[in-house]
């Protein structure tokens, strides 16, 4: 496909919405918002999580999505574009596509461990696990290099089967996906709240103690109101270059913005009664979703069955993920190099699935590889550098350069023209100066 083929679009602009979430919910919500929420403080996190996802997460995803729209390509071609072939600026879309390549390479293995558990749960083989016993078992399955790159490869599998079909394609099977993952989360919150109890979840949400934040508190709410929406990975570049013309950037980011965070906050509700009710010892890492959970599920009536629906839950999040983080590897190498479609993918997928068996490897299978640990390794790199300097850069990008140049005939005569200069001014200012703050922090540099 070269850079000037007929770009296909989304069918609709709700298409492009359940795309957008699928991509950003991922695990990180079903995890990683109640856990930071949890360490938080509750109420009063949530109110500046809010305050985060408003001046830095929301602002920065319209601008990658306005670079796509404007430039239709991916983020390191449109880059190139909006700057007028500057190497630097090209750069930095290029780091966004490789920080989606690597994130693909491990990710990909965690989205494997929900089809064993899913499978093992219908099965029934995790009913009987208790406090004791599930710890040992996960540990066991981690090291079973057999099944860890064959859930790997299958998982890739099936990302690659949907990729290969194409923007359309990718836009049927999330019309299905998404509304199917929104109505287990709703269903097993409520199995939650009415097994466990809700008194002392919505104690601790509704509770707005502001005394409980602290300079951790805020910048943990910048960093996730950042990582959230997917940005700084290529991922909205790509899909918001498939938008028409007539598409208003805004509200269909609002709308994005809106139900990923309502799916985080439902989240909570689904993880909350779990906790207070049972009093278990959580922690950081979404290898708890594999653990200490299970017995839980297990000492309540119909726990067995919930618990398997859980897992597909869980695999649906995982799914909606792989799908946006590979579409961005292959539109990169299809449009850079000009590769037909279905070679480009096929090309991506194996070389990210090469690279994810080492990262399998590497849990405990093969010695050598675990002590390399590339799993641990790249997770910190996006984590730390590649995602948090890449959104600081972007922002700088649109909010000094390309906004004004480019972008602003977006907002020109629409209703939402007042708000061109908030956006621009947050992605000016604001916006650097906390996700400066986040990358500060995270790197210890005061430590």
């Amino acid at each position: 496909m070269s850079e000037n083929s007929e770009r296909s679009s989304w069918s609709s602009s709700f298409g492009f919405i359940l795309a957008c979430v699928g991509s950003a919910v991922g695990l990180g919500n079903i995890w990683k918002f109640p856990y930071i929420t949890y360490e938080n403080g509750g109420g009063a996190f949530v109110i500046i999580y809010l305050l985060a996802i408003a001046l830095v997460g929301y602002p920065i995803m319209i601008a990658e999505i306005a670079i796509g729209k404007k430039a239709k390509a991916n983020a390191y071609l449109a880059m190139g574009k909006l700057s007028k072939d500057n190497i630097f600026w090209k750069l930095v879309g290029g780091v966004t596509i490789i920080t989606s390549f690597l994130i693909l390479t491990y990710y990909s293995v965690v989205a494997g461990w929900t089809v064993e558990y899913c499978f093992q749960s219908l099965l029934g083989n995790l009913s009987m696990l208790n406090n004791e016993t599930v710890a040992p078992r996960f540990t066991e399955f981690l090291g079973n290099g057999l099944k860890q790159v064959g859930y790997h490869t299958l998982f890739m599998f099936i990302t690659t089967l949907i990729v290969i079909k194409e923007i359309k394609g990718i836009e049927k099977v999330l019309k299905v996906i998404m509304p199917l993952f929104v109505g287990l989360v709703i269903l097993i919150a409520g199995y939650s709240l009415y097994e466990f109890g809700g008194g002392k979840t919505f104690d601790f949400l509704f509770s707005f103690d502001m005394e409980k934040i602290t300079p951790h508190s805020v910048l943990e709410a910048v960093g996730h109101a950042f990582f959230t929406l997917s940005v700084s990975a290529g991922i909205m570049v790509i899909y918001g270059s498939h938008l028409t013309k007539a598409t208003d950037i805004f509200k269909t980011g609002l709308w994005i913005t809106l139900l990923d965070t309502m799916i985080a906050i439902i989240a909570c509700f689904m993880m909350y009664p779990i906790i207070f009710g049972t009093d278990i010892k959580i922690g950081e890492s979404v290898s708890i979703l594999f653990t200490t959970l299970i017995p839980q599920f297990n000492s309540v009536p119909g726990g067995t069955v919930i618990l398997s629906l859980f897992y597909l839950l869980v695999a649906l999040a995982a799914l909606s993920s792989t799908i946006s983080i590979l579409e961005v590897t292959v539109s990169f190498v299809s449009e850079k190099f000009n590769i037909a479609r279905k070679k480009a993918t096929l090309l991506s997928s194996g070389v990210i699935w090469g690279i994810g068996v080492l990262c399998a490897l590497g849990l405990g299978a093969n010695e050598t590889l675990t002590k390399v640990d590339l799993f641990t390794k790249f997770d910190y790199l996006v984590s730390n550098w590649t995602m948090p300097v890449a959104g600081f850069l972007t922002s700088i990008f649109v909010g000094w350069y390309a906004a004004d140049k480019y972008l602003k005939e977006d907002f020109e005569g629409s209703h939402h023209k007042m708000l061109y200069p908030i956006w621009k001014f947050s992605l000016r200012f604001i916006a650097p100066i906390l996700v400066g703050g986040v990358i500060i922090y995270r790197l210890k540099i005061f430590s």
